[in-house]
């Protein structure tokens, strides 16, 4: 399940370089819209990784590709 966010990644990158119209104008929209919705999701997340421990800068980079993917589980371990 936590790889299906590649298919955002990816099939926004698509629409946006070989997509015509709307299609370009969707792909946007799905990357600079997930984007924003990671980089939120890291921001109120952080307290959550910094008690993970690990690097922060790795926990960044997931958050940014897997969202709640990567947080949801170190959330739900803390709290079991």
């Amino acid at each position: 399940m936590k790889h299906s966010v590649w298919l955002i990644w990816f099939g926004s990158l698509a629409a946006i370089l070989r997509g015509e119209g709307w299609v370009v104008t969707a792909g946007h929209f799905a990357l600079w819209g997930t984007l924003a919705a990671h980089l939120a999701e890291f921001v109120v997340k952080r307290g959550v990784m910094e008690r993970a421990g690990g690097s922060m800068g790795n926990h960044f980079v997931q958050t940014m590709i897997y969202g709640l993917f990567h947080w949801k589980p170190i959330e739900d371990a803390q709290r079991g």
